[in-house]
């Protein structure tokens, strides 16, 4: 009989896994991972554990397994630990629908014209009920001409195209949604586009799969349940850690014919965080987990202040020494050795340097989301293009500053160089005259609005303007109407791919293009997690040594998100979330309790929770009643 240690104790989940994975008899599975339970070890070994007869038999077909992951680095990490083996497709879920339904031209623009025709049909009819002379009506308007511009332009388009991590420009150009939406519309729909994938795809595996977004979730259900047994569908997470709205809320109830291995162990944590963990998540779902037993101690502290008077800098700097002296770890007296992480991201603008960029945009429905996690196309002009030029000529390396114009800008393009007619200047001379207009604005240390920046690219065509910052720019130049003949001959104008924006988009814009364009660093560096402080998505995955949790509702500005005082009991639920409770729809409490869990699960030694209150003395009978906390680990008392 083999001893059960913390290294083999979830063995059995593993090995349903490999018995899941077979070709011959192919089950579907879900697997519970809680926080730092080797959820993508699983993976990997699984992966690994494949035997060289199934391996040889899928190359001989020339069938793959199907790997959708998190981000673009868990995909990078996992292609390195199959050594770039191309039986396995490694993925993010925007590239894996991409890749179903890339080339089927005929098919997207079926889907698309019934697709724009309905919508159009429906604003036509609420624009019979609308009066004139309002928003609404211009809104209606725009979007009716649009829609059938693009409709007319159909038949157009020889291939669509995608780019799952960047930007999508032209009239060709398919938007992130659309192509989700595609996917999920031909799992569903398509006979024939079903029995393609189950000959490509007899297994998909799907990381983090509580955060693949609904449609396509539900649609892989649904296809696995018509060809059961056909195919493996593999989900691997956990519904506590769900993160955004957009994944499937019931997720571990819709899989009741699957086999469901759960992992026991958290081999990240000591045993007093995981303790906490399981504190928190007991009023969700129960499931608990166990340290390690090389993992004891670890120390966890809550320390509570008044939400008014409280000067936080202060406080939190006085947090970090009592933690270096509970801890006898020094490390805690440098801010930047602990990680700080708050679910509300304007605090961390306003402590970063960002708030003139960050507040506009983290407003209306169509920016916040894409804003907030660095994949807002339009903000993408100024982190991935404009930035990285700027910077390249900054310290003189002509190489990467040509590399940023190759990958972005028509200017620069085979067709734009050999262009080139009597006078007329070629696209690189175009792009060098542009780069010197930009670097103008940034001489004697000088540091521009975003607007300011936005002018000159718009001038000198470097890059293409997004649809929803061109009417924030005011006029047209001789130079820019210049260059835009000269791009027309090459065909590289951007078309009208979406909707004009609305004037709300353009107002948070406009606001927003206000900013000195150095806060466009300071957000890269946050979203991209490269700052002291962290956000519940960013470090969703990782793990510190020491780690700082910041709750303070009083600095909250996007209301409804989450409330730290309701599920401290301080404040009641509002009549708004009692509603969506009664219905038993998801609720503040429960949003709140799971990006608490996420955020205190990535501490490895040891915890501060840092939470601002109007009633500090409420949250400390919480924490105590629900012995969440001893009362020697809760530190009421501000520095004097």
């Amino acid at each position: 009989m083999v001893d059960v240690t913390d290294d083999n104790r979830d063995a059995s989940a593993d090995e349903t896994i490999r018995a899941c994975l077979s070709l011959t008899a192919p089950h579907s599975f879900f697997l519970f991972a809680g926080a730092g339970s080797g959820k993508t070890r699983s993976l990997k070994d699984a992966l690994e554990g494949l035997d060289a007869q199934t391996l040889t038999t899928f190359r001989k077909h020339s069938r793959m397994i199907a790997v959708i992951t998190y981000t673009n680095a868990a995909a990078d990490e996992i292609t390195r630990r199959v050594m770039a083996d191309p039986v396995f497709q490694v993925q993010t879920i925007h590239s894996f629908a991409w890749s179903l339904i890339e080339g089927r031209t005929t098919d997207i623009r079926g889907w698309l014209k019934s697709r724009l025709q309905t919508e159009i049909a429906e604003n036509q009819a609420a624009h019979a009920k609308g009066r004139a002379g309002t928003d609404a009506h211009d809104k209606r308007v725009k979007k009716m001409a649009s829609k059938t511009k693009r409709l007319e332009r159909l038949a157009e388009i020889r291939a669509f195209t995608y780019a799952p991590e960047g930007d999508n420009f032209g009239r060709d150009a398919l938007q992130h949604t659309e192509v989700i939406a595609l996917a999920a519309h031909f799992l569903t729909e398509s006979a024939t586009f079903q029995n393609i994938v189950l000959a490509r795809y007899p297994f998909i595996l799907i990381d983090e799969s509580q955060d693949t977004m609904k449609p396509l979730m539900e649609a892989l259900l649904s296809f696995e349940a018509r060809h059961r047994g056909r195919i493996a569908l593999g989900l691997l997470g956990d519904t506590m850690q769900r993160i955004y709205t957009d994944g499937l809320r019931d997720l571990d109830q819709r899989v009741g014919d699957f086999a469901q291995p759960a992992k026991q162990m958290n081999h990240r944590s000591r045993a007093r965080i995981v303790d906490l963990a399981n504190a928190i998540r007991r009023d969700d779902d129960g499931r608990q987990q166990r340290a390690r037993e090389d993992k004891p101690g670890g120390t966890v502290r809550v320390f509570l202040a008044p939400s008014e008077g409280t000067d936080r800098e202060a406080y939190e700097a006085w947090t970090r020494a009592e933690m270096a002296r509970i801890t006898e770890d020094s490390a805690w007296q440098d801010a930047e050795a602990v990680k700080t992480l708050t679910i509300e991201r304007h605090m961390a603008a306003a402590r970063l340097g960002f708030s003139e960029l960050f507040e506009p945009l983290s407003k209306p429905d169509k920016l916040k989301d894409g804003f907030r996690d660095g994949t807002l196309p339009a903000m993408r002009l100024f982190t991935h293009r404009v930035l990285p030029l700027v910077t390249a000529q900054r310290v003189g390396d002509a190489f990467t500053a040509m590399a940023v114009l190759r990958d972005g800008s028509p200017l620069v393009g085979k067709a734009g160089i050999r262009v080139g007619r009597g006078c007329q200047a070629t696209g690189l001379e175009a792009a060098r005259a542009g780069i010197a207009a930009l670097m103008t604005l940034f001489k004697e240390e000088r540091d521009p609005s975003c607007a300011e920046v936005l002018a000159v690219v718009a001038e000198h065509q470097l890059f293409p303007v997004p649809d929803q910052l061109r009417p924030c720019l005011l006029g047209e130049s001789p130079v820019a109407q210049n260059t835009a003949d000269f791009l027309s001959e090459l065909d590289l104008t951007t078309p009208e791919a979406t909707p004009p924006t609305d004037n709300t988009i353009t107002e948070a814009w406009t606001q927003a293009l206000e900013a000195p364009f150095s806060q466009v660093a300071r957000y890269l560096d946050y979203v991209e997690d490269r700052s002291s402080f962290g956000t519940h998505q960013g470090v969703k995955g990782l793990q510190f040594p020491r780690v700082m949790v910041i709750a303070d509702d009083a600095h909250t500005r996007f209301k409804g998100l989450a409330s730290y005082e309701t599920l401290f009991e301080v404040k009641p639920l509002g009549p708004t979330a009692q509603k969506k409770a009664d219905k038993g729809e998801e609720t503040t409490i429960e949003r709140t309790r799971r990006l608490l869990y996420v955020t205190c699960t990535r501490a490895e030694e040891s915890l501060a929770l840092v939470l601002y209150s109007e009633a500090p003395d409420t949250i400390h009978r919480f924490l105590i009643s629900k012995e969440w906390m001893a009362k020697d680990e809760v530190l009421l008392a501000a520095p004097g």
